[in-house]
């Protein structure tokens, strides 16, 4: 088994697949993870596209940043976003070129008003979750892999996100609160798995350490393999690095020995990433 076929797994599929990115708890580097993530899925050939279903817009500000240290003459624009795509309910034309194979379905602050629109537009609550399917299902057919970031506590948004999802992925900060975020996330999910008959799994539980060394992160991953299983707990595990914080105010660079350091702890998350995908789809 090689990273070659893993990616050709991907780019010979009809059609792409949904993984929802999730954890009840902010802070836990999702929105870190959802990017560097789909940077380095676009650096192996892989059209990648992340979509931002949080009205804080992060990561809108970190792709469309990385866009323009790209492309210096480039002055980044975005006419219509998420909520507008939800309101005429297609998806089909608001994906942004970020760089080759990597797009953004951007989001912008009328994204709070998302759960109003959910209540005003669905006839009974088993509508409620209803919603983002149909609209992203046409993108799949574009796009390989579409990862979908969502805030900490949105009922409304994160079961919206899970029924259109194949798989979820899970960021966890080495901390108590993180841990139960997930567990909360992951009772959710499994309840939405149930109500809705959803062919979902978790691809895995990415660890981000809370500090650079420490013996509170390796109990809190310990309780994580115990928690979730051992085999749903990546083998790489994130270290606290000053750099991933700055991508957020700079985009995402591979200039420096710094940038080229996550880099490489990204190309290793990555790798195993797509080797879940693999396993778990010829298992």
């Amino acid at each position: 088994m090689n990273n070659e076929l893993y990616v050709n797994n991907l780019t010979t599929r009809d059609n792409g697949l949904v993984i929802t990115v999730g954890n009840y708890k902010g802070g836990a580097g999702k929105t870190s993870n959802s990017i560097l993530i789909a940077y380095q899925l676009s650096k192996l050939g892989i059209k990648t596209l992340v979509t931002d279903l949080a009205p804080q817009t992060n990561v809108t500000k970190a792709l469309l940043l990385t866009k323009s240290a790209n492309d210096p003459h480039n002055i980044n624009t975005v006419n219509k976003t998420i909520m507008y795509g939800v309101a005429n309910k297609d998806f089909t034309d608001l994906p942004v070129k970020i760089l080759d194979n990597l797009y953004l379905l951007p989001s912008f602050t009328d994204f709070q008003d998302f759960p109003k629109y959910v209540y005003q537009h669905t006839p009974k609550a088993y509508d409620e979750a209803l919603i983002l399917k149909p609209l992203i299902e046409p993108l799949k057919y574009n796009f390989k892999i579409i990862l979908l970031d969502v805030p900490p506590m949105s009922k409304e948004v994160t079961e919206n996100a899970v029924v259109a999802s194949d798989y979820t992925f899970i960021s966890l900060q080495t901390q108590e609160r993180s841990l139960t975020g997930a567990e909360n996330y992951v009772n959710d999910l499994l309840r939405y798995k149930d109500a809705y008959s959803l062919d979902i799994d978790i691809l895995g539980i990415l660890p981000v350490l809370q500090n650079k060394s420490g013996s509170d992160d390796k109990a809190m991953l310990d309780a994580a393999k115990q928690a979730f299983g051992a085999d749903l707990v990546f083998r790489t595990v994130i270290p606290h690095m000053e750099r991933i914080k700055r991508f957020d105010i700079t985009g995402i660079s591979n200039r420096d020995r710094f940038d080229k350091k996550v880099m490489e702890k990204y190309q290793n998350v990555t790798q195993e990433f797509l080797q879940k995908i693999y396993e778990s789809e010829h298992s």
